[in-house]
């Protein structure tokens, strides 16, 4: 992974810079979390011990119609079945996902206030793009889906797979784009790391809008999971490129898509889709929320949602323990790939 991407971070740092500039990502010291949080405790009798009483909000810091919005979306509508009110979904999209990430980690820490979040605003902060502190000021509470990214084209570009559309950057350098939704996260590292610098990524805040882009012929590539284009893909206005991982994918019809791996490149990152919460909101609103997220995820209708829309190429639910740890790792990794200091 490391030789694939480090020839690409200068780039991809200086495009981080100039999109954030004007975005206002403010400076945090970092947020305590000293108050209660999931580690420890009896975990089933802190979840008895809660009563959710009002509506809760999960912020999303993406657009409607992308990956992460149709995910939660998904996994709203399981969670209500659980626990007995309504949960609504704030998307607060800006500067790759860190309005988003600020706006959440400003609310009260009350219990009834959390972030669907992945690793892209984290990779914001550790690229220099952002001194929010993005890492500190929000924790992870589950993962819900570990998505994959692909490449996907109009129906009339003129390459089909990854080898093609090397071959096609050679003959005509320059000439390929490629939208993502956040131009500081795993996104736009995956064109760079992918294509070696050789693809430009140009920012979108709309998965709907990007798409049209793509079928109207508009911009060349998108850089999106299966979630997000398997309509399309069906319909035959797009086709699939390539896939950023070390295996096939098993989807029906996508079997034969090449990956990045097939190209010895090792670019596979793919967006773990969690939910986060505020440091210092109850232990008991927290290991109440697991239970309950746990059930919803596992649930027939999420199920049916994620096979269908391709997101069961990797394992999905993580627990709070796994994946504070998986959290921590990726910090570790992202920061040994793409830290500036």
């Amino acid at each position: 992974m490391k030789k694939a991407f480090m020839g690409s971070i200068a780039i991809l740092t200086a495009m981080s810079m100039a999109v954030l500039a004007g975005c206002g990502g403010s400076s945090s010291s970092g947020a305590s979390s000293t108050k209660t949080e999931a580690a420890g405790g009896s975990g089933e009798a802190a979840a008895e011990d809660w009563k959710w009483e009002r509506n809760i909000e999960i912020v999303c810091p993406w657009g409607t119609g992308g990956g992460a919005d149709t995910t939660l979306r998904a996994f709203a509508t399981a969670l209500e079945n659980e626990i007995g009110v309504k949960v609504v979904v704030n998307n607060k999209s800006g500067a790759g996902g860190v309005t988003g990430v600020q706006f959440a980690s400003s609310q009260p820490a009350d219990g009834y206030t959390y972030l669907l979040c992945t690793q892209s605003p984290m990779l914001a902060q550790i690229t220099g793009a952002t001194d929010f502190d993005v890492y500190g000021s929000v924790k992870p509470l589950c993962q819900l889906v570990h998505d994959v990214n692909v490449f996907v084209a109009g129906k009339d570009e003129p390459y089909n797979n990854m080898e093609e559309l090397k071959e096609y950057l050679k003959a005509n350098p320059g000439s390929v784009k490629c939208g993502v939704m956040t131009i500081t996260g795993l996104d736009a590292a995956c064109v760079q790391g992918a294509f070696e610098g050789g693809v430009e990524a140009v920012a979108y805040t709309e998965g709907s809008q990007l798409n049209a882009d793509i079928v109207g012929g508009h911009i060349n590539l998108g850089c999106e999971g299966p979630a997000e284009v398997s309509a399309m893909v069906e319909s035959g206005d797009m086709k699939v490129i390539g896939a950023c991982t070390d295996q096939h994918l098993t989807l029906a019809g996508w079997e034969d898509v090449q990956t990045t791996a097939d190209i010895n490149n090792e670019t596979t990152y793919g967006p773990a889709r969690g939910i986060f919460y505020i440091p210092g909101t109850p232990d008991a609103a927290i290991k109440a929320f697991e239970a309950a997220a746990e059930k919803a995820v596992a649930s027939d209708s999420f199920q049916e949602f994620c096979k269908q829309q391709g997101l069961d190429q990797r394992q999905g639910w993580l627990n709070t323990a796994d994946y504070q740890a998986e959290w921590d790792s990726d910090y570790e990794n992202l920061t040994a790939l793409f830290g500036t200091k």
